[in-house]
């Protein structure tokens, strides 16, 4: 497995930032007929932007870097009583390599420490998303047209 660190985002990671969401998004198939990339970029940097100067309390948006390389896109939201993996893209070269689920093996290992469950939500085009969280023992606790709401809980304590 690949290390990876995490370092907040700043203005300057915009364009990587949609990059890197439309690079996994494209290998995956999952680009709509029609994509307006200028306008979703648009919308995309004015959002991200926001949360990156600070628009959304209890929500972090992260560069994941491996060899000091750029590699990937992480949001994560803490508030009382939970932790919320909110987003999480790689770069397609990266992919499969380990680098996503050491990471989330790690907000797994935050939430047990605090006693909180680790809930995400995974659009239900994308399977191989699905598939990794499964294999990462998150079961479904909910849905809407377009997404599964997945919940890891930690073990009881003894």
């Amino acid at each position: 497995m690949l290390r990876y660190r995490i370092r907040l985002a700043t203005a300057d990671d915009i364009t990587f930032l949609a990059d890197v969401v439309i690079e996994a998004t494209r290998a995956q198939g999952r680009l709509p007929d029609g994509f307006d990339e200028r306008r979703w970029r648009e919308g995309f940097g004015e959002w991200t932007l926001a949360h990156v100067l600070g628009g959304s309390a209890g929500s972090t948006t992260s560069v994941i870097e491996v060899e000091d390389e750029r590699v990937g896109r992480l949001r994560v939201g803490r508030g009382a009583g939970r932790v919320e993996l909110c987003g999480i893209q790689l770069r397609p070269g990266i992919q499969r390599r380990g680098v996503g689920t050491a990471i989330i093996e790690d907000l797994k290992a935050e939430a047990a420490a605090a006693g909180i469950p680790l809930d995400l939500a995974v659009e239900k085009d994308n399977p191989g998303a699905r598939r990794l969280y499964d294999r990462l023992g998150f079961v479904q606790v909910g849905e809407t047209d377009q997404e599964c709401k997945l919940r890891w809980n930690p073990p009881a304590a003894p």
